[in-house]
């Protein structure tokens, strides 16, 4: 059947699943609610957020806190979300940047700090936002 003539049926397909963080997941996770940025590393350049592998396959072993600080890479504004807006950030000097709430849109190179959710459980949401550093 080509694509020009085909049908599109549309479903939603439930598939329960349970998944488990790692060590150095769980560290991150945990740190968040402490107010720590933890990143993982083996000695060389620090992941964050941490993670149990360097993006070529590389063991990334070691835990440490990392500054608390970073700079945004990326922004993006999700209008269909109300307006929220997300950037990539690259924490602690880490080679790879995560993705996360900021407090407004800022431009590339931007400094940002995080902002934390007093008295949260372990979680991304602990982290509320980053803003621009003071």
């Amino acid at each position: 059947m080509s694509v020009e003539t085909g049908l599109i049926f549309e479903q939603v397909i439930d598939l329960p699943y349970t998944y488990t963080t790692g060590r150095a997941q769980r560290a991150f996770l945990r740190g968040l609610a402490e107010g720590k940025l933890i990143g993982s590393h083996a000695g060389g350049a620090r992941y964050v957020p941490a993670r149990a592998f360097a993006p070529d396959g590389s063991r990334l072993p070691e835990l440490e806190e990392v500054p608390a600080e970073g700079v945004v890479v990326a922004c993006t504004t999700a209008k269909h979300l109300g307006g929220r807006v997300f950037g990539l950030v690259r924490v602690g000097g880490s080679p790879t940047p995560m993705l996360h709430h900021l407090e407004e849109p800022l431009e590339p190179g931007t400094a940002v700090e995080p902002v934390w959710e007093e008295g949260a459980e372990p979680g991304i949401l602990a982290l509320r936002c980053f803003r621009r550093r003071a």
